[in-house]
């Protein structure tokens, strides 16, 4: 799972490695090389793949565009602090798949409104969501809770106007 940045300094590919290896133990790799049906649980380690075998690409460019984007979400994820088993491994960020960026960057557009809600939950003095939750149910409840929030803070807002005109009324400015 991305629980740290991935370091641009270094080599990325012994990165990616260290993620599939982790992944590999799990029963997710199982479905995800061998489909619903498997029967083993023998997944083969990062290095055993060949160039053309492995579920990551290897192209340098696509890793050094693909790292920035990852880097982003992986930020996101820990400034919100998303449960670590719902986050993205390193490894996914850099798959073969195609839309893999575009899946980063719908992921971290959802995450801001998220931020977004959160922030607007505490400037009200609501007790705040839990984000992984938000994250979890996608659209449904992130959609919910910024409509009651719009109400709020209308409400607010209306409730502070009536306060300022309450006190101009009760302390009137007198001249002579």
């Amino acid at each position: 799972m991305a629980t740290t940045l991935i370091d641009t300094r270094k080599a990325i590919m012994p990165q990616i490695h260290a993620s599939w290896n982790k992944f590999r133990l799990t029963k997710e790799a199982a479905v995800f090389l061998y489909g619903e049906l498997y029967h083993e649980f023998n997944i083969p380690l990062a290095e055993d793949f060949t160039q053309l075998s492995a579920p990551w690409t290897s192209k340098q460019t696509v890793l050094e565009r693909n790292a920035v984007h990852a880097n982003k979400l992986i930020r996101l994820y820990i400034a919100l602090n998303i449960d670590v088993s719902e986050r993205m491994h390193i490894w996914k960020f850099f798959e073969i798949s195609g839309g893999i960026v575009g899946k980063i960057k719908e992921q971290v557009k959802y995450l801001k409104r998220i931020q977004k809600a959160l922030k607007l939950e505490q400037q009200l003095g609501l007790a705040t969501t839990d984000a992984t939750n938000l994250f979890l149910t996608q659209d449904v409840s992130i959609y919910e809770v910024e409509a009651y929030l719009k109400v709020k803070v209308k409400k607010a807002k209306a409730e502070e106007k009536k306060r300022r005109r309450s006190a101009l009324t009760q302390h009137p400015i007198h001249l002579k």
